[in-house]
């Protein structure tokens, strides 16, 4: 069985992941070189090669056709781009993991003419994320602002009411309240395609209607602690197009069920979704009434921001595939298949983990 999440996204402070903070138990192969030097396609490799298993692959933000990261679950092992701008290492060579520097693997008579051209694409590449970030700032203060205002209305208890309610609805009947765990597993980014989210087509989808936000990213958090406090497994996803950084994406694997605030997606990119909950019954109407406007304001010029800033990050990724073609065109296509064939060897010898 297979998975599919995002290493991580972009964000108001530049790329931002909780894949290394979640993978920390994990031995890891850390994929070093720049563009175009066959990381995902080893990636892609190892994913087929561990078919068989559970596996989950994690696509890059900023060209979601590309591979980040596979982790192979059952043998606590993980692959990963340990390059820019998600750079990393092993502390513990050989103890914790190890690296494969796969520019060993680039012919580099032809690049020593072309260097004037990779330079310019590299520096054109970096203005136009830098470019992407304010843009996600202001969709940031936009954001926070209509969250805020929300939070100011929020009937608290009567959320905290329907959440235990809710939860004993849809949380699986096994479990004996030990060993709940929560995950940060980014299902959702703002992609150069828009916003994407990262569902499995058999799950049932629960979306939660709310223009105020607040309502709706308290309940996710709260059915996340109900989740683990009754010893499920659950997986969340954060906005990272908020400085506060709620919970916008709930996944349970075990009941096979996500729910999602529908605010943070857009619905053409989901399933039919099984049933949609309206929370505007967890606001004081005449309080929210007095921010209506302002929140309205907020997330449709927080929308406008997006659709500009998903355009830039396509022109980054335009100009990243120019420049990825220069060392695709000096890569040495047998030393990318040896390495493949060294690591599944070298991943075999690892012995799975019990948990």
């Amino acid at each position: 069985m297979q998975r599919a999440y995002f290493l991580g996204g972009a964000s108001p402070s530049g790329f931002t992941t909780s894949f290394w903070k979640e993978q920390a138990g994990c031995y890891g192969f850390y994929l070093k070189g720049g563009p175009g030097t066959g990381k995902s396609t080893l990636m892609k490799k190892i994913a087929a090669a561990f078919s068989g298993e559970r596996v989950s692959v994690y696509h890059c933000a900023s060209d979601p056709h590309s591979l980040d990261a596979v982790v192979l679950e059952e043998r606590g092992v993980f692959i990963a781009d340990a390059t820019a701008p998600h750079e990393n290492s092993t502390p513990l060579p050989f103890v914790t993991g190890e690296l494969t520097d796969l520019a060993a693997g680039l012919k580099t008579e032809k690049l020593r003419d072309v260097q004037a051209e990779i330079t310019a694409l590299y520096a054109q590449n970096q203005t136009a994320h830098a470019q992407a970030r304010r843009g996600l700032s202001g969709m940031a203060d936009l954001l926070d602002s209509a969250a805020s205002a929300g939070e100011s209305a929020l009937l608290r208890d009567k959320l905290e009411g329907f959440a235990a309610r809710f939860a004993k609805r849809i949380l699986p009947k096994s479990g004996d309240g030990s060993g709940g765990r929560v995950l940060e597993r980014q299902s959702c980014a703002v992609t150069p395609h828009g916003t994407l989210t990262l569902l499995p087509e058999d799950f049932d989808l629960i979306l939660l209607r709310d223009d105020a936000l607040a309502a709706s990213q308290n309940l996710l958090k709260m059915l996340a602690e109900l989740a683990a406090a009754a010893g499920q497994t659950c997986e969340v996803t954060h906005a990272l197009t908020q400085s506060s950084r709620p919970v916008t994406h709930l996944i349970l694997p075990e009941r096979r069920l996500a729910v999602i605030a529908e605010a943070a997606v857009h619905p053409e990119s989901l399933q039919k979704p099984l049933s949609a909950v309206s929370m505007n019954r967890f606001y004081d109407a005449a309080v929210l009434k007095q921010h209506r406007e302002l929140i309205r304001f907020c997330t449709k010029t927080a929308a406008d921001v997006e659709q500009r800033t998903v355009g830039i990050l396509a022109e980054a990724l335009r100009i990243h595939d120019e420049l990825e073609a220069y060392y695709i065109a000096a890569l040495h296509k047998p030393f990318l298949d040896q390495k493949a064939a060294e690591l599944v060897k070298r991943i075999l010898t690892i012995s799975p983990r019990n948990d």
